[in-house]
């Protein structure tokens, strides 16, 4: 039996060892692009988009959260009965037993959920006991604790609808690279940007907003999920860093004015309905240019920027954007006031708001928020989406071409 397996994760030599003998691997399959093209035991490894797929009998998934894989396998035309999950929940007629050594494989699976389960019990606990103080003190409101003035979501919308404000989101990427350790696939450390992100962070530019992520106290509204995610990161070490560049005498913005859903409980919906619909009006009836990555493709396939109208994009690369900063201003600056600029473009969209804002544009840094459209209207969190670009689902930087004639009439240019 041939098969193709799916993830280089740190249990593949325990899974590999526990396949039946007339089982033979032909090739592997990763969504890294680090491991994509190496040889592993002979094999080589692969994108999905690049595999050989018809030559395999089976795909084996090997990775622990494996709901994503399977949504990107099955979205690239391979059948469900042609996948075998090996973390997945197993019939006896299931081809998992045709193919593992089923009583040792299934006592590997029981000890590795059950690791998985007491290893986020003590992660939470630990995360918990690290920000704990600074969620309860944001709560009590104590003068002791040195927290970021930042409104909420719904002055900053108000503040851009009502004053036609300019605005520049900073989220851990951003400071990231301030410290000199990006951490992105997008964008590397580059000194100009990091001088230029500890500029924007303590102006005062009027007409031009400067947002930070909510993150430094108790995250009302937030998912749990989410809150760990941001207890994992926002460290007591991380905090003293943010808080070096930081003005705590500055009103600041709210950055997840541009995530609608996805850190907020997913199943009120009608809540977040109601904040893209909100959202919606900064563009309503409105002539946009849009300045975004080469797969980014803001709006395409759905109804976000619909009621628009008319649109333009200056097409960037999705990758180190600010290598080319200075054709990417001076190819906006050859554009009428009279557009509204919406920048998708990673750390480099924080500088060009605050560039235009300068020069009188109306520019909103507006992140992922065309693909927070594209999870709500599936409903099912973050999830992959097979034809454009993002950083926060590792399938998703395998990307699928389009063909959209209204999407390649609306490029006024393309900078590389």
């Amino acid at each position: 039996m041939k098969i193709a397996v799916f993830g280089l994760g740190k249990y593949i030599n325990k899974i590999e060892n526990l396949l039946q003998s007339n089982v033979e691997i032909l090739f592997y399959i990763d969504n890294d692009l680090k491991k994509q093209k190496e040889l592993r035991k002979g094999k080589i490894t692969y994108s999905l988009s690049e595999c050989p797929i018809e030559s395999i009998d089976y795909v084996v998934v090997t990775a622990f959260s494996y709901d994503i894989i399977l949504k990107q396998l099955t979205v690239n035309g391979i059948p469900s009965e042609k996948i075998c999950s090996f973390y997945g929940e197993h019939s006896e007629e299931d081809i998992f037993y045709e193919l593992f050594y089923a009583i040792p494989a299934m006592q590997f699976i029981f000890e590795s959920k059950m690791n998985s389960i007491f290893q986020k019990i003590e992660k939470h606990n630990k995360l918990m006991s690290e920000n704990i103080l600074y969620e309860m003190m944001d709560r009590a409101k104590k003068e002791s604790v040195q927290l970021p003035n930042i409104c909420t979501v719904e002055e900053t919308l108000n503040t851009i609808l009502n004053e036609k404000a300019s605005i520049s989101r900073f989220g851990d990427g951003e400071f990231q690279i301030i410290f000199g350790a990006a951490k992105d696939v997008y964008q590397d450390n580059d000194e100009r940007l990091a001088k230029r992100l500890k500029e924007i962070l303590i102006s005062n530019v009027e007409g031009h907003l400067v947002a930070l992520a909510d993150d430094y106290g108790c995250m009302d509204g937030l998912r749990e999920e989410n809150k760990d995610n941001i207890r994992q990161y926002m460290t007591p070490y991380v905090r003293r860093q943010h808080y070096k560049y930081i003005d705590m005498n500055k009103k600041y913005y709210n950055a997840y004015v541009s995530r609608p859903y996805v850190i907020y409980p997913h199943n009120l919906r009608e809540a977040a309905s109601q904040r893209f619909d909100n959202l919606r009006k900064i563009w309503n009836k409105k002539d946009i240019l849009i300045v975004e990555g080469d797969k980014t493709r803001m709006g395409v396939g759905n109804d976000l920027l619909s009621n628009s109208n008319s649109i333009k994009r200056i097409i960037a690369p999705n990758e180190n954007a600010f290598s080319v900063y200075e054709k990417i201003l001076e190819s906006v600056l050859k554009i009428s006031k009279e557009y509204l600029v919406l920048i998708a473009l990673g750390p480099a969209a924080t500088v060009l708001a605050y560039d235009l804002a300068k020069k009188g544009y109306w520019a909103i840094d507006i992140g992922h928020l065309d693909l927070e459209y594209e999870w709500f209207l599936k409903g099912e969190g973050y999830s992959y989406v097979p034809n454009k670009y993002n950083n926060e689902v590792p399938c998703d930087l395998d990307v699928l071409d389009i063909c959209d004639k209204e999407y390649e009439k609306s490029i006024i240019n393309i900078i590389k």
